[in-house]
């Protein structure tokens, strides 16, 4: 194969080594189809991101799969007119299916190595360069894919990540279960794809993994690179696309045919077409939950996520957990008392009432300060004051903090309340939040204080759908957050992962919804018109449990707190004896001495 040609090089110009290896690698050609139903800023996006490599393509042979939309052919002439001689479309009289496209497509390819692309995915930038740079290396290698990111909307929206097995042994094993390569990150040999007889027309959803198959038994050394190098689109369009009659028919068709050729048992072949065509005649939300599930699960199902020797075992249960002694407890409740003291100032600026509660309140009652164990501050604010804050939040803080709460346009929610997260500050990581892409450091916690009705029933009834809905929102949030190291922590105890099994499996029965939209949903509903009763729906004793007279906590009443001048309840001692019992005043003992279990630092993942 020739070298690609590149322009000279000036004599002043320097030419690195990299640069000079990159010009000796073989030339490609892109392999594409597009068909009506795509959208013209899709495949814009798709065509640049294989324009722009930075090691570009001989050509681009794009089949036409029957008529397109006027956008599309208009998407089509920009770009010939903006890369001239690169795009090669190839227009079919009608629409044939992505198999029969493809193949039309790969006789006209004029080089050897050809890669394959969708017309609504996305290459990253050096794709190409890493897999022919892995294919200069090793000559034998016929296939190679590599690992994808999957979104929806944008690629800031990552969902997934499917990574497939790296080595020839491991590929030919896991093909008999599922496509071993990520069609869209697939590059080959076009000499060998035609040997094993190029890609099948009338196969839906399969042409890809019976090609796959086929070139196995031809004798193709195959290979995947775990780095990811495309993103996917997944959206209700592609799940739309793998859904129905005739994908079950064609996958049923092709695990028999596997039968049939004795690469599998019939037992196995059984539970394939189960699984498999089970998974496609289900209702549409369903088959979108189940493939959504399966995707976070996928390392149960063969997949060698990372070489055992780069990522040791992760301690279960209480061993990931970090003990600090009383002088790192001390600092990090002087950096706490900071946040406080900001998020305090910008209260009182606004006239806004910011009281301490829960443990925070008995340590200014008890010790004027901290209790010597705990590890964090306790706040309520009215509701319509809690509303003011999160409005004016932008305008004060931002700099120094992030907030997170439910209710709060462009924000997650990581908690049934406001949590304020002080930037740049001691990252203690609970192992609930290991996975979760927010600010890491010492934060304050403030609560909504809600009026509820004065007649029982009413409160005993609101509560409940009050709790059930936060029991589905923070089962929802720790569904989409879980990972490996919560995984671990959750293992310590045959209790703990029974409940943690059991979150999962109704975390995902919850996925019609997102966590912040459970959130949104749920403080929505603890709202309440004026009375004499107040109640902090997101409160450790919960919307019935933390009931109180709205005299107990208005108006407030000033106290001490590490030499600060603080609000506290009204009447704190009736606030503090129904919370803790009548001996709220003695200290507990060592072993009923409760703080938060934070992640040992060798366990805390990267910010995700």
């Amino acid at each position: 194969m020739q070298a690609y040609k590149a322009a000279p090089i000036p004599a002043e110009t320097s030419e690195t080594i990299e640069m000079a290896e990159a010009r000796t690698l073989a030339p490609y050609s892109v392999l594409m189809s597009v068909y009506a139903g795509e959208k013209a800023a899709n495949l814009s996006i798709s065509l640049e991101s294989m324009l722009t490599q930075t090691l570009p393509p001989d050509e681009i042979i794009l089949v036409k799969d029957g008529p397109l939309t006027q956008a599309l052919e208009d998407v089509i002439s920009q770009k010939m007119q903006a890369y001239p001689g690169v795009i090669k479309p190839l227009a079919l009289e009608k629409n044939v299916g992505l198999g029969e496209a493809l193949a039309r497509g790969l006789n006209a390819c004029a080089n050897e190595y050809v890669a394959r692309m969708d017309s609504d995915d996305i290459s990253y930038p050096e794709r190409m360069e890493k897999q022919l740079e892995y294919l200069r290396q090793h000559p034998d290698t016929d296939i190679i894919s590599a690992a994808v990111k999957e979104f929806e909307g944008d690629t800031d929206n990552i969902v997934s990540e499917r990574r497939v097995p790296e080595t020839h042994e491991e590929i030919a094993r896991f093909a008999k279960t599922r496509s071993p390569f990520n069609h869209v990150a697939v590059v080959f040999k076009k000499s060998c794809v035609l040997k094993a007889g190029s890609y099948r027309g009338g196969l839906v959803r399969v042409e890809d993994h019976d090609l796959w198959m086929r070139m196995l038994r031809c004798g193709a050394r195959c290979a995947n690179i775990s780095e990811p190098l495309v993103y996917v689109r997944c959206g209700d369009d592609m799940l739309t696309r793998r859904h129905g009659l005739e994908n079950a028919k064609a996958l049923r068709r092709f695990y028999r045919e596997m039968y049939e050729l004795g690469e599998i048992t019939y037992a196995h072949y059984l539970l394939d077409v189960i699984c498999a065509c089970g998974l496609q005649l289900m209702p549409k939300r369903l088959h979108k939950l189940a493939y959504r599930f399966l995707r976070g699960r996928k390392a149960q199902f063969g997949m060698k996520l990372v070489p055992a020797e780069e990522k040791p075992p992760i301690p279960l249960g209480k061993r990931l957990l970090h003990t600090p002694g009383a002088e790192e407890t001390r600092a990090f409740q002087m950096e706490i008392l900071s946040v406080y003291e900001d998020v305090a100032r910008v209260c009182k600026a606004h006239g806004l009432r910011l009281i301490l509660s829960g443990g925070s309140c008995l340590g200014a009652v008890r010790h004027r300060g901290f209790i010597p164990w705990d590890d964090d501050m306790d706040t309520v604010m009215p509701r319509a004051d809690y509303e003011e804050f999160k409005r004016i939040f932008d305008l004060e803080l931002s700099d120094r903090y992030e907030m997170y709460a439910p209710c709060c346009e462009g924000r997650i929610a990581v908690c049934p309340f406001m949590k304020i997260v002080k930037k740049d500050s001691a990252p203690r990581v609970q192992p609930e939040y290991a996975h979760v892409p927010m600010q890491r450091g010492a934060w304050l916690d403030v609560v909504p204080m809600d009026y509820a009705s004065e007649k029982p029933v009413q409160r005993i009834c609101k509560g409940l759908v009050c709790d059930a809905l936060k029991f589905c929102a923070v089962t929802r949030f720790l569904y989409k957050y879980r990972g490996p190291v919560y995984r671990a922590y959750m293992s310590g105890s045959f209790p703990r992962k029974a409940a943690y099994l059991l979150r999962n499996a109704l975390g995902f029965l919850l996925s019609f919804k997102s966590s912040s939209g459970w959130y949104d949903l749920y403080d929505r509903y603890a709202r309440g018109s004026e009375s004499s009763c107040v109640t902090f729906a997101g409160g450790i004793r919960h919307y019935i449990g933390e009931i109180q007279m709205s005299d107990v906590f208005l108006p407030v009443f000033e106290g001490e707190f590490e030499g600060l001048n603080v609000n506290l309840p009204a009447r704190a001692h009736v606030y503090l004896r129904k919370l803790y019992g009548p001996d709220y005043l003695s200290l507990p003992p060592e072993n009923e001495r409760t703080a938060h279990g934070f992640l040992k630092p060798e366990y805390v993942p990267e910010k995700p």
